[in-house]
């Protein structure tokens, strides 16, 4: 009988792989685009997570630990995976210190996230920037630190810049995949770089990304091969929506190229999708929209032939009614105290010190010009230039009024926070300030406008102060601006005379004043900038364009675009007398500085017309003459009449 027992264990583990396998269910919790926003999304000093019901703002990584232990405890003995699909770094002040403590890898280990993978903004303090925080979160998470996802991420061996961040690779903290076996379920992670996000990191060099399509179709070949049941793709690519109603955008596109993926989970876009797109009738694609403002919960089946199966879908709101764990909160605040030592009190501020009212919210939008004139007034009088530009991508958060429209350091932060030095490597983007004629300034415009208008992308939306323009969309591209005039509503403003050769100061970031240097090849050529110093000497680059804030000290001491904004507001009047600065938000502050301004008027046409526009002109009226005189030789005039030749 002892002989029989090895036989007929085996046979029974035969017949059970032979029988139909049980259906199995699980839950997948995700989120993206954390940006630092550990705080609610509001004015911060009306957030209190340690009580219920008694504020209006949401979000809050607090808030977010408790509503995790709690879908967690909902779903019983399923499997649940936590994942995120990247830039959980950079946009306000925890950032800063990001290098030096590890803040957000920390708190994604501490809610026991399965992996995460890499955005943009991540790697915006350069690669070696990235790997100090994840050396930083290592030495107290230690085994437990998040796995980060990177499948398309490639190191340059002839470059040293990346040597930092490979070593992590090299130490398994970066992984191009990941199997996972929970529940009974063995799962296949694998994470991936868009194109856009790659485009938009102008520190991401050396590192260089794969193709997302050929990396994923070796991904899921990869992960099947080593028996992974469902796929998911970490994705930080985006969707976009179309007029239709429709959705595009690099995740749906991926999805429909590479058959195998089961589930993304994306990033990117910060899109709030209250429920997943089906891209092929069957990939859920999803992303839960930013800052930690929602929880996404995804439930599933896997049938008993393994093919995996929606069952439901919630967006779940991070609000006042979730308390947040007293735990995560201690640790946040001891990150505010980190903050406040290393980047505030030497500029003389404090974390949570109220510094400004507001009597409405402020946003981004092109109709709602306050505070985009808030910020480049802000750039102009740090800068003590004539002009101020920026993009409305920089502007990277909108003004919430609250219930008070008290605004802290914390919160006026968020609406320049990102950048990192050219001389010093603190966080922040210098500010320079460089000289240009008032044809190039023109050329400046041109650029701006035509970037705005071919990329249809509020991203580049111009925002000016120190001037307001005008364009004329039935004029040439790169020849619309059809009215230039300086100054501001206080002060009245002048007409620009092109003819005249004095220079106009321009104050901006290092990031936005680089493409001054770049506006002839912007422009295929056909415009050129010369930046120069205030001799009217050209400079090569932006180096020595920098403001030195103390040119008592040695080097360059770097004027940051966030403590200008800050030292800007502080200095705006108190107008009822309780000690803060009233930020204005009607009357010359809610100006529009960009009008559009169609019009066929010859004065409208041809004002401060160049070669693009008169060019335009002679063309068209070339073609009208050549087709007046094809129509005159198939139709020649007859007795007064025209008559078929």
């Amino acid at each position: 009988m002892p002989l029989l027992r090895p036989w007929l264990a085996a046979c029974c583990l035969l017949l059970a792989g032979l029988a139909p396998a049980a259906e199995r269910e699980f839950t997948i919790l995700h989120t993206n685009d954390w940006q630092s926003r550990l705080l609610g999304f509001g004015p911060n000093n009306e957030y209190s997570p340690a009580t219920v019901n008694d504020d209006d703002t949401v979000g809050g990584v607090a808030r977010l630990a408790t509503l995790v232990q709690a879908r967690r405890a909902a779903a019983g003995e399923q499997a649940v995976l936590l994942l995120d699909g990247g830039d959980f770094s950079m946009g306000t002040l925890f950032h800063t210190v990001s290098r030096e403590i590890g803040g957000e890898l920390r708190l994604l280990s501490e809610l026991g996230y399965d992996a995460a993978t890499l955005g943009n903004h991540e790697f915006d303090f350069r690669p070696a920037g990235l790997a100090a925080m994840i050396t930083a979160a290592q030495r107290v998470a230690g085994p437990s630190l998040v796995p980060l996802l990177a499948s398309n991420l490639q190191f340059d061996p002839a470059r040293h810049e990346d040597d930092s961040l490979q070593a992590h690779a090299e130490a398994g903290r970066i992984l191009p995949y990941k199997l996972i076996d929970k529940g009974g379920i063995r799962f296949g992670l694998f994470g991936l770089l868009g194109d856009n996000a790659v485009a938009v990191s102008p520190m991401i060099k050396p590192l260089t990304f794969a193709d997302p399509v050929d990396t994923a179709r070796a991904m899921v070949r990869k992960l099947r091969a080593e028996g992974a049941e469902v796929i998911i793709l970490l994705s930080h690519m985006g969707i976009v929506q179309q007029p239709d109603g429709s959705w595009r955008g690099e995740e749906v596109e991926l999805v429909e190229q590479v058959p195998g993926i089961d589930i993304v989970v994306g990033g990117h876009s910060h899109t709030a999708l209250a429920q997943p797109l089906l891209v092929n009738g069957r990939t859920p694609v999803m992303q839960a929209g930013s800052e930690i403002q929602y929880l996404g919960e995804l439930r599933m089946r896997l049938d008993a032939g393994g093919k995996p199966h929606v069952l439901e879908y919630r967006l779940n709101p991070l609000n006042d009614q979730i308390p947040g764990d007293q735990a995560i909160t201690a640790e946040v605040e001891g990150f505010k105290r980190v903050v406040e030592a290393r980047m505030l009190a030497p500029k003389g501020y404090r974390f949570d010190q109220p510094l400004a009212k507001v009597d409405r919210s402020l946003t981004r939008e092109f109709d709602d010009p306050v505070l985009g004139n808030l910020v480049t007034d802000a750039l102009r009088h740090a800068a003590a230039s004539d002009i101020a530009f920026t993009g409305n991508g920089t502007l990277r958060d909108n003004l919430v009024q609250g219930r008070g429209g008290v605004q802290s350091v914390s919160d006026l932060f968020r609406l320049a926070p990102l950048g990192i030095g050219e001389f010093d490597d603190v966080p922040g983007y210098p500010l320079l300030k460089v000289y240009v004629t008032g044809r190039e300034l023109k050329n400046i415009l041109e650029v701006l406008l035509v970037a705005y208008q071919m990329r249809d992308s509020a991203s580049y939306y111009p925002r000016v102060s120190g001037l307001r323009f005008a364009y004329n969309p039935y004029r040439a591209p790169l020849d619309r601006v059809s009215r230039i005039e300086l100054g501001d509503a206080e002060q009245g403003y002048r007409a620009l005379d092109l003819s005249d050769e004095r220079l106009y100061s321009i104050g901006a970031t290092s990031y936005v004043g680089s493409f001054t240097w770049l506006i002839g090849d912007l422009s295929k050529g056909l415009l050129q900038v010369q930046p120069k110093d205030a001799q009217g000497r050209p400079l090569a680059d932006l180096r020595p364009a920098i403001i030195d804030a103390d040119p008592a000290k040695p080097g360059v001491q770097e004027y940051k675009e966030w403590q200008g904004l800050l030292d800007h507001i502080r200095s705006l009047a108190d107008l009822d007398g309780d000690g803060l600065a009233d930020i204005p938000t009607h009357g010359a502050a809610a100006e529009l500085r960009m009008l559009r301004e169609p019009s066929l008027s010859p004065a409208a046409l041809y004002r401060y017309a160049g070669i693009m526009q008169w060019g335009a002109s002679v063309a068209l009226l070339a073609a009208l003459l050549l087709i007046i005189g094809l129509v005159r030789r198939k139709w020649p005039r007859s007795g007064g009449r025209l008559e078929p030749a």
